[in-house]
């Protein structure tokens, strides 16, 4: 029996704990920089315009890419005239970084859990008995001079013998990684604040005066019956 159990405890001995730790680690740090890069690439292809024709500068990008907002809103007429509406409108543009109106992705890993478990169950159980029986008796007559007595004996034994072993291994190992969203970068927020300073309406052409409205007329009265 003590045998038995040197036997399982030495299944613990040559675990690669190196790979079964550092392998989910070691995965989970180039997840991260293959991350970083997405979020690399998609400010490089989002928010620049292609490079120059004839660089020779591979990381060079062009101007930053914008979006372009074209709208009228209204203003003060600065001659309404004696019959002219107080009001009129002016056709302004915006420009606008598009990096400022579009979610930059900027996953990173935030918690990874490794969890290896093994437990080696053993038991070890013997039963002695053996299916063997065996009976006899015996009859005897005593006499002392005027007394007689008779003895019956009789007897049994039985054995029985069962040898039973049991034994049980199992193992569980779990990798679990968790990413989320870090919002934008500090860095990449403050040049776009810089930016965003810069983002006003522009006037493109005069103020046009609207058309007064004519008052509507009044509705006829209702004839009488």
């Amino acid at each position: 029996m003590a045998d038995e159990l040197v036997n399982m405890s030495s299944q613990f001995k040559g675990l690669p704990m190196q790979d079964l730790i550092g392998g989910p680690l070691s995965a989970a740090c180039e997840a991260q920089i293959k991350l970083a890069n997405a979020t690399a690439d998609f400010i490089k292809l989002i928010g620049f315009l292609p490079p120059a024709a004839g660089g020779k500068d591979p990381n060079a990008v062009g101007a930053t890419r914008t979006a372009l907002f074209r709208f009228k809103r209204p203003v003060d007429n600065p001659q309404p005239g004696p019959n002219g509406s107080p009001i009129a409108e002016e056709e302004v543009e915006l420009e606008v970084p598009l990096l400022a109106i579009v979610k930059v992705p900027n996953l990173s890993i935030t918690k990874v859990d490794v969890n290896f478990e093994m437990e080696v169950k053993s038991s070890y159980t013997e039963k002695s008995s053996s299916d063997m029986s065996a009976s006899a008796s015996l009859d005897a007559s005593i006499n002392w001079g005027i007394f007689s007595a008779k003895v019956h004996v009789q007897g049994s034994v039985a054995t029985h013998k069962e040898n039973a072993r049991t034994s049980d291994n199992s193992a569980k190992y779990t990798v679990a990684v968790h990413a989320e969203d870090g919002g934008m970068p500090e860095g990449l927020a403050r040049v776009l604040d810089i930016l965003q300073t810069a983002c006003a309406p522009r006037k493109i052409s005069a103020p046009v005066a609207v058309a007064a409205t004519p008052a509507p007329a009044p509705a006829p009265a209702p004839s009488g019956t």
